[in-house]
């Protein structure tokens, strides 16, 4: 079945495509499902009303312990760090301190059984030492059935098309049961249990904002495998945006004031040629920058499909003379960039020519 990749990719965007399309039905449905397994749900729109309903959560006034394994912790959240002791998981799985709260973020949900899905979570054994569970889930993080898992979870790992499925796969369907030791009676070690208070946090964070427009919610197929990170030239020299932040943090209307986009893409198509459910970015990207070209008055006399919107244009540019004045033209600002550029061999905007070149070399 995995020897096709591109049959893969192109089945993985399908049940992207499936849920997205009628995302609103099916998140209800979840939610009915995870109530009746004896999970709350919370449904949250941002990431300050997140941090609050956590913070609310807490039982004492201060010294609450609480321990992440999130990609980042909300800054809302660390600035209010007067309410909790913050535990890392390496000393919670050693047994160094104990944590009442674990905030963790879940991979997919599976509507059809109402199932939790985390993926190489660091936190895998600590679900069952903690009082409160909470699970942050993005509302586009969901699959219609079981079956429908089987290629993302493939395609969530890997890189240059050496997929593989994950190490360690979590399913949560219910409350776990808190594991409390009572008594030591020599070698007759007793235990008690408690389930742990499950939270599950429906979160929007814009996701709703983009689902509105048709163009623009296929970047919501998004399974977060961070594969157009690892090679944007762009994200690599500068750190502000990864291609898929770039297209969701101009999907709203104040920062498509703004040339942010313009200052944070070559449009190389190198993220194209990597996502695993087939995000058409480049085209995306174009879109949004024709939007914010409109708005701002810095940029409407740029030409947008003469320079970016044929990507083998871009491949063309072999002199030294035609690149000089595509980076003087396109960078006047953005040194960092501009010299990335400067110190590139041509042809450079392709991930395939640098496959190529490391080959060669």
């Amino acid at each position: 079945m995995f020897q096709d990749i591109q049959y893969i990719k192109t089945r993985a965007n399908l049940i992207r495509q499936s849920y997205i399309e009628d995302m609103e039905k099916h998140l209800l449905a979840f939610e009915q499902k995870l109530i009746n397994n004896g999970i709350q749900v919370v449904w949250i729109k941002e990431e300050k009303e997140l941090s609050e309903t956590i913070l609310k959560s807490f039982s004492k006034p201060n010294n609450n312990k609480i321990a992440f394994d999130l990609p980042s912790i909300p800054k809302d959240f660390q600035e209010k760090n007067a309410f909790f002791k913050q535990i890392s998981i390496k000393e919670f799985e050693d047994f160094k301190d104990q944590v009442e709260h674990l905030v963790v973020k879940a991979n997919f949900g599976v509507v059809e059984n109402g199932t939790l899905v985390l993926v190489d979570k660091e936190s895998k054994s600590c679900f069952n030492k903690v009082e409160y569970l909470h699970i942050i889930l993005d509302l586009n993080n969901l699959v219609i059935k079981q079956s429908d898992l089987e290629p993302l979870l493939y395609l969530l790992k890997g890189d240059n098309n050496n997929f593989s499925f994950p190490k360690d796969i979590k399913f949560i369907s219910g409350p776990i049961s808190q594991i409390i030791n009572s008594t030591n009676f020599g070698f007759d070690e007793k235990f008690t249990t408690k389930p742990v208070k499950t939270i599950v946090y429906f979160y929007d964070n814009g996701i709703t904002t983009i689902l509105e427009d048709t163009v623009l919610r296929e970047s919501l197929y998004c399974i977060d495998c961070g594969k157009c990170k690892n090679v944007c030239p762009v994200y690599k020299h500068t750190q502000n945006f990864t291609p898929i932040e770039l297209v969701y943090n101009n999907c709203f209307d104040e920062n498509r004031k703004t040339t942010q986009i313009f200052e944070n893409t070559t449009l190389c198509g190198n993220c194209n040629e990597v996502c695993p459910v087939l995000i058409p970015f480049t085209d995306l990207l174009i879109f949004e920058m024709q939007k914010a070209k409109n708005k701002h008055s810095r940029e409407r006399n740029i030409d947008l499909y003469k320079y970016f919107s044929k990507r083998v244009r871009m491949n063309k540019l072999y002199t030294w003379y035609n690149k000089y004045f595509f980076i003087k033209k396109q960078y006047p600002k953005n040194k960092k960039l501009a010299n990335y550029f400067k110190e590139q061999k041509l042809p450079f905007f392709n991930i395939k020519m640098s496959h190529k070149n490391e080959s060669n070399d």
